[in-house]
C-alpha cells in the first residue's frame, strides 16, 4: 500500500497515540524514580541507626556481634545496598568518633574479605564500586601481607576497564604498603597495562604511608619499567621534591633516555635546583637550533630557579630563537620568574630584533594580567 493512500486522520491518530505513550512512560518513570529514592532514603536512615548503635557499643568496650556481621554480609552483597551503606555511615561528632569508625571496620574486616570473593565474580562496574568502598573506608589500611581483598584489587589492576583499574590502584595506595605498590607496578609492566601517567602520579601522591620511602623504592627500580610507568614515578619524585639530583641529571644528559623522561627531569631541576644542572640547562637554550625545541623551552622555564648574570644573558640570547615557545618561555622566565627590571632589558628593547622586542612586551602584558603558562 502506497503511503499516499493512507488517510491523513490515521497518521494523526498514530501520532497522538505515540505522544500519549511517551507521556505515560515519562509519568511512570517519574513515579518509579521517586519511589526508588524514598526507598533508598528509608533504608539509609534505618541503616544509620543500626550503625550508630553498633558504634556506641564499641565506644563502651563492646564488640560487633556475629549476628550483625552475618546480616551485613548478606546485605552488602547487593550493590544498591552497598551504596546505601556508603551513605549511611554516621558523621564523626560527639555521638560517633573517628576511632569508633576505625574499630568498627577493623572488626568488620572478615565481612569485607568474604565480600571480595563475591564481587570478584561480578561485572566490572560492580567490581570498581566495591574497590572504591574499600578505599573510602580504609578497609585494609595498614595491612602488611596479602589477603583476599588485596588479591581482589591486584586482579583489577590488570583489567581492561579503566574505572575498575583506577579504583583498585587508589584502594591499594590507601593501604599504605610501599612493597605492594612496587609489586603493582611490576604487575602492570608484565601485563603491558597502559594507564594515564597523570592518574598514576596523582595516585602516588595519595599514598597513605611514607611517601619518601615509596619514592626511593620506586626510583631504585625505575629502570625495570618502560616510559609509561617510569614517567609517573619521575613526576611523583618531582612534585614530592625528593633528592635524586645526581641520578636525574644523568637521565637529562643521556641521549638514550626517553624524551618524556628527559623533559620531566628538566622540570625537576626547577623544583629542586642543582648547580651542576645549571650548565646543562643553559646549553639547551644556547644550542637551541641543534636540539628539539621542547628541551630548550622547558630548560628556559627551569632556569628561573638559577638567578645570576650568566642566566640573564642566556635567557636574553634565547629571545632570538626561531621557535615561538622558546622565545616566550625565555621572556617569561626573565620577567615573571627572575623579575628582571625593565631598565636591565633596555638592551633588548633598543635592539634590532623585532621578534625579541614583541615577545618581551607580550610576556610583560601577560605578567601584568596574572597569566603565566609555560610549556
Amino acid at each position: 500500500m502506497h503511503i499516499l493512500s493512507i488517510r491523513p486522520e490515521k497518521i494523526l491518530y498514530f501520532y497522538m497515540a505515540s505522544c500519549i505513550a511517551v507521556l505515560i512512560f515519562n509519568l511512570f518513570y517519574i513515579f518509579f524514580d521517586r519511589f526508588q529514592n524514598e526507598k533508598f532514603e528509608k533504608r539509609r536512615l534505618d541503616l544509620t541507626d543500626i550503625l550508630t548503635g553498633e558504634m556506641h557499643l564499641l565506644s563502651c568496650g563492646g564488640t560487633v556481634s556475629a549476628a550483625h556481621q552475618r546480616k551485613m554480609r548478606r546485605f552488602l552483597a547487593k550493590p544498591e545496598k552497598l551504596r546505601s551503606f556508603e551513605y549511611s555511615m554516621p558523621e564523626s561528632g560527639e555521638d560517633v568518633t573517628d576511632e569508633d569508625k576505625k574499630e568498627y571496620f577493623r572488626q568488620m574486616r572478615p565481612v569485607f574479605l568474604g565480600l571480595a570473593e563475591v564481587y570478584a565474580r561480578r561485572d566490572p562496574i560492580e567490581k570498581a564500586y566495591f574497590a572504591r568502598v574499600i578505599e573510602l573506608f580504609g578497609i585494609d589500611r595498614g595491612q602488611e601481607s596479602g589477603d583476599g581483598i588485596i588479591e581482589f584489587l591486584n586482579g583489577l589492576v590488570i583489567q581492561k576497564d579503566v574505572y575498575a583499574r583506577e579504583n583498585a590502584l587508589r584502594a591499594l595506595l590507601s593501604i599504605g604498603n610501599k612493597d605492594m605498590i612496587l609489586a603493582v607496578w611490576q604487575k602492570m609492566q608484565e601485563n603491558e597495562i597502559h594507564h594515564s601517567s597523570r592518574l598514576l602520579s596523582d595516585g602516588l601522591l595519595k599514598f597513605t604511608g611514607d611517601r619518601e620511602e615509596l619514592a626511593r623504592l620506586l626510583f631504585a627500580h625505575m629502570e625495570e619499567f618502560d616510559c609509561r610507568l617510569a614517567l609517573p614515578i619521575l613526576q611523583f619524585v618531582r612534585i614530592l621534591g625528593a633528592d635524586f639530583r645526581e641520578e636525574i641529571l644523568r637521565i637529562v644528559k643521556s641521549d638514550r633516555a626517553d624524551k618524556e623522561l628527559r623533559l620531566e627531569g628538566i622540570r625537576y631541576f626547577r623544583k629542586c635546583p642543582y648547580e651542576p644542572a645549571k650548565e646543562v640547562l643553559k646549553n639547551l637554550v644556547i644550542y637551541r637550533d641543534h636540539v628539539d625545541w621542547e628541551y630548550s623551552a622547558v630548560a628556559a622555564t627551569s632556569l628561573q630557579a638559577y638567578p645570576g648574570p650568566d642566566t640573564e644573558i642566556c635567557l636574553k640570547d634565547g629571545l632570538k630563537a626561531y621557535n615561538w615557545y622558546v622565545r616566550l618561555n625565555c621572556a617569561e622566565a626573565l620577567i615573571s620568574g627572575l623579575q628582571i627590571p625593565q631598565i636591565r632589558l633596555y638592551d633588548v628593547y633598543n635592539g634590532t630584533d623585532r621578534y625579541a622586542i614583541e615577545i618581551l612586551k607580550y610576556a610583560s602584558d601577560r605578567y601584568a594580567d596574572g597569566e603565566n603558562n609555560y610549556v
